[in-house]
């Protein structure tokens, strides 16, 4: 093979390779590929509710009709008027007390915090022996 021939094919990979990469860049798309991207901005008000205790479990963004009916006894939740809540898992061991605005009576191992989806306000928070639903993201 001939200089200019190799040199030709070089540059050829070259502007294969840019142009896979220029369109990569330039595709839009969520950074989790989840709905709950815009919730994680409202992280630290659940950690804190935790006493930045325990491992985060998962997050998901829901409707706050769905967090009623699982939850029609909280007035703290039936006075939301967000369409949607972000809703974070964690795992630990969490003691009366221990989780702010939840009203266990004894320890159990996770507690669900409900933020408004601005993530500005701690709504609710529940300590539970097993999760309400699925948190984590799978593909």
């Amino acid at each position: 093979m001939s200089r200019s021939g190799f040199g030709r094919r070089m540059l050829a990979v070259a502007a294969i390779g840019a142009a896979g990469l220029t369109a990569g860049c330039a595709s839009p798309r969520n950074a989790l590929g989840t709905s709950a991207s815009p919730c994680f901005r409202a992280l630290p008000g659940a950690q804190a509710a935790v006493g930045r205790k325990g491992k985060l479990v998962g997050v998901r963004r829901m409707r706050t009709a769905t967090l009623r009916q699982r939850f029609p006894n909280n007035p703290r939740v039936a006075a939301v008027t967000d369409d949607y809540v972000c809703a974070f898992a964690f795992k630990g061991q969490y003691g009366p007390g221990q989780v702010e605005l939840a009203d266990n009576k004894v320890p159990e191992p996770y507690a669900v915090v409900a933020v408004t989806s601005a993530g500005n306000e701690v709504i609710a928070a529940f300590v539970l022996p097993r999760l309400p639903t699925r948190f984590n993201h799978t593909h």
